[in-house]
Parts: C-alpha cells; structure tokens; sequence
C-alpha cells in the first residue's frame, strides 16, 4: 500500500507527538494509508461544498482562486478533525508523559540566557521577546530576570514552580 501525501503528515504528525501510540498499530503502513485515502475524500468533498457553484461571469483565474482557497480551508478543517487533534483514547496523563518525552528541554531557556550574559548586544528585541515569552508561557519579566541572573540556572531551580505550570500551559496548548 502507498501513503498519500495526508497520511504521511498524518505520520509525521504522529512521529513527533505520539510516538508510542505508532508502536500500537498492527501495521502502520496500512493504518496511515487507509487514513491518508479518508482525508483525501473528505477534503475533496468539503472542498466542493466550500467551492458552490460557478459564479456567473467568474473569469479562470477567479474560479481558480476560488476552487484552491476552497480546497485549504477543507484542508485545514479535515486535518485538525482527524489528525492534528490527540488520541481521544489515550488518557491525559500518558499523553503528558509522551509529551514530556519531546518537548523542549528547561536547559534550553539556561543556554539562551547563558548566550545571552556572554553576548549582551545578542539581546533579542522586544518583539522577539514577546514571542519567546509566548513560546515559553512564561512573562517577558520572567526570562529578563532570567538573563539577569547568575548563574540563570539558580535562578530556574528558585521558580521551579512558575516553570511547572508553565509546562503545564504548554502542554495543555499542545493538547488544543
């Protein structure tokens, strides 16, 4: 059996955040191909349903346009109801301990302010802040304080408890 191009981002979906889950199947070959050929029909079904009909006076390109937006967002719409959402059987704390398993490490966050203390003019700008504040779940404050710190590592063992629950913000984002 060939996996269509949606059962192998099925499987790459799979790989990186369900990888025991892939371990269960009798055959996932089968299993991502079968899946791969259920999305592609109901995209290509969506899709038509999105499209409607001709427009009247619609030139090619308009009714290109038109066709191809219909088919993304049936895309989009499929995808995140049969692949992007998690195992609905496997139960949160097993799907936590898989997640644990992949996320980026907290050694991480130490690196970036340790890089960060050794090349101050390295410091990211606000918006680059922001966006790794958002990324982190933690405040701008926070990973300032951080880059303040010395050793940034003591720092992180003193808020241990403000990064669990920012884990737990993330993974719950994750579970979305």
């Amino acid at each position: 059996m060939r996996v269509n191009k949606y059962g192998t981002l099925a499987l790459a979906h799979w790989q990186r955040w369900m990888p025991t889950r892939i371990q269960t199947l009798p055959d996932p070959t089968v299993y991502f191909s079968q899946l791969g050929m259920q999305i592609q029909a109901e995209v290509t079904d969506l899709a038509w349903e999105l499209a409607g009909p001709d427009l009247p006076a619609e030139t090619y390109l308009e009714k290109a346009a038109r066709l191809m937006t219909a088919r993304r967002l049936a895309e989009e719409v499929v995808m995140a109801n049969l692949v992007w959402t998690g195992d609905p059987e496997l139960p949160l704390d097993q799907a936590r301990e898989e997640w644990e398993q992949i996320r980026p490490s907290d050694e991480n966050l130490i690196s970036w302010a340790e890089r960060i203390q050794d090349y101050p003019d390295s410091m990211p700008s606000s918006q680059e802040m922001d966006d790794l504040a958002q990324k982190w779940a933690v405040s701008v404050e926070f990973l300032e304080r951080l880059v303040a710190s010395e050793p940034p590592r003591e720092y992180l063992l003193a808020h241990q408890a403000e990064l669990n629950e920012a884990t737990t913000i993330r993974f719950l984002r994750e579970l979305r």
